[in-house]
């Protein structure tokens, strides 16, 4: 029997307990995986009238095994490294905000009287999802292809135009920027939530939420790093190159 086909017969508390990103799978089909997380996944697929092979097809991605550590990042080309950010990290914000808003304003709804950080926690995150959707975007529709129009024209033998190197500078200066007001609203929800740990009477939501956050911080360092210390330095290398 595959991992796959032994997910039929574990519950889903087991399940959303070894991965806490298929929670948000469990969320999209209106599976209880909180007060229900005892039911076998083929039962609650049963009770809710899905197919269990539609559900375990989003499952599987997810326990596909990382080989990401053996990417050396530093030798892709700037327009490799654009789509890779798009494709993976930018995705991963869109699909992420609004699952961990959606935690994060029922934690805060159901434990915010004896737990009142949690009410904090769901406003800044609100906070941080607004401005990372409003960086992206920003990268999507002005940075990133600034930098593929750059690097195509130095790739053709092709002095870029004074008026796009500049735009890059300032670009670049304005994305670092926002980068750093991100990171601190981040530092400030792992500093109220605690480092992430949850209290010993926290129900599956609220450890699901603080999983989450713990998992997007991750995936923001990343990002983060991808894009300042690697992208924006092979860009910053065209502007000196060609000034």
């Amino acid at each position: 029997m595959n991992q796959i086909e032994s997910l039929k017969e574990k519950r889903i508390g087991d399940i959303v307990a070894k991965n806490y990103h298929t929670a948000g799978v469990f969320r999209e089909f209106g599976i209880d995986f909180c007060c229900g997380g005892g039911d076998r996944l083929a039962d609650a697929c049963d009770k809710k009238g899905i197919r269990i092979h539609t559900v375990t097809e989003q499952l599987k991605p997810l326990f596909r095994k990382s080989k990401q550590h053996e990417l050396n990042y530093s030798d892709w080309s700037p327009a490799f490294l654009i789509d890779y950010i798009i494709s993976t990290h930018h995705k991963f914000v869109r699909k992420k905000t609004d699952e961990i808003s959606a935690y994060a304003k029922k934690v805060a709804g159901v434990h915010g009287e004896h737990y009142p950080e949690n009410v904090s926690i769901y406003k800044m995150f609100v906070e941080l999802s607004h401005e990372l959707i409003e960086h992206l975007e920003a990268e999507e529709k002005r940075v990133f292809p600034l930098i593929k129009q750059i690097e195509q024209d130095i790739n053709n033998g092709t002095n870029p135009s004074q008026g796009d190197l500049e735009s890059l500078r300032l670009e670049i200066e304005n994305m670092v920027e926002d980068r750093e007001e991100a990171g601190n609203i981040m530092a400030g929800i792992r500093t109220l939530s605690n480092d992430f740990q949850t209290p010993e009477d926290a129900c599956a939501t609220y450890r699901i939420l603080y999983q989450n956050l713990a998992g997007f911080e991750e995936d923001l360092h990343k990002h983060v790093h991808l894009e300042n210390n690697i992208l924006f330095r092979k860009a910053e290398n065209f502007l000196a190159n060609v000034a």
